[in-house]
């Protein structure tokens, strides 16, 4: 890998950004509007025919611009010019300023249509995909991949524990962020479960793992059996899935993929701040500085 290829921004490096954009509901990143643009323009280039004055298309897509003018844009048939050119900046104005909705309608039109090449449909898939959006292609519509709620629980969490000092659990957090927007399927979720961890050790200090420190917490009133039950399963997974609790090594692949990572940050991050609260409300803080 590339010096390049492993660059991570500052923000990004410190978490001064952190949520990750797989998290961001309701958000069109640059970077997806980027790639909508150049596939769109690459399947107008492919299907464009160049004229004595203009460059016109001929075939699929001469009814595609005609439906595109139409029944998207919803203008009268007799005012549409048959322009390659034309077609172009006007998609190329929509895709940079049309709000989500707008500009959702417009790639489902395109994957939608029985003109539109399966070049093209596959292109704008994958641009859901490498721009890393909280929603993706499925079966001609674009859906989401993660909830708000999850958004809301990574945010309350680094809020939480940077106002309780629980340090340690925030940089695990951060890290779990940065993981996920890194397509570190493993790496997130081993950060999640790390910032649960932290947590945990922190209010049961004489623990040295998470187990240990739920039944400690438990036992002192501090934590209901069944959450406990729950993340001690969810620990378990981690610790039985090859490559997440631990480094990855040659043929030792982790079998998680992007859900599960979001799954494990929202729950985690849900988890930490109830632990913040339970410490919070009970007055007790562990002495000697964060673990």
């Amino acid at each position: 890998m590339t010096s390049e290829q492993s660059y991570l921004p500052f923000s990004q490096r410190t978490g001064l950004a952190p949520i990750p954009p797989q998290l961001q509901m309701g958000d069109v990143s640059a970077e997806l509007r980027r790639l909508l643009d150049y596939f769109i323009g690459l399947e107008i280039d492919r299907e464009a025919v160049s004229g004595y004055e203009r460059t016109y298309f001929h075939g699929k897509w001469e009814r595609v611009a005609m439906d595109f003018h139409v029944l998207f844009l919803q203008k009268d048939a007799d005012d549409y010019e048959n322009s390659a050119y034309d077609l172009r900046n006007t998609l190329k104005a929509f895709t940079s300023r049309a709000s989500i909705g707008p500009l959702f309608d417009l790639v489902e039109f395109f994957v939608r249509h029985k003109g539109c090449s399966a070049e093209l449909k596959s292109e704008l898939a994958s641009a859901f995909i490498m721009a890393k959006s909280a929603y993706r292609i499925v079966d001609g519509q674009i859906i989401a991949i993660g909830v708000a709620e999850q958004g809301a629980a990574f945010e309350a969490a680094l809020a939480d524990a940077e106002a309780s000092g629980a340090e340690a659990a925030r940089k695990h957090l951060t890290a779990a962020g940065l993981a996920l927007r890194n397509a570190d399927w493993a790496g997130s979720v081993r950060e999640s479960i790390h910032a649960v961890e932290a947590m945990a050790l922190r209010l049961a200090p004489d623990a040295s793992v998470l187990g240990p420190a739920l039944i400690a917490l438990e036992r002192r009133g501090r934590l209901h059996g069944g959450l406990k039950n729950a993340f001690n399963s969810l620990y378990g997974y981690t610790s039985d899935e090859k490559g997440v609790r631990h480094a990855l090594v040659l043929g030792n692949e982790a079998r998680v993929d992007e859900a599960d990572a979001l799954f494990m940050l929202g729950a985690c991050a849900s988890f930490v701040s109830y632990l913040i609260a339970r410490g919070t409300q009970e007055g007790d803080r562990t002495q000697g500085g964060d673990r």
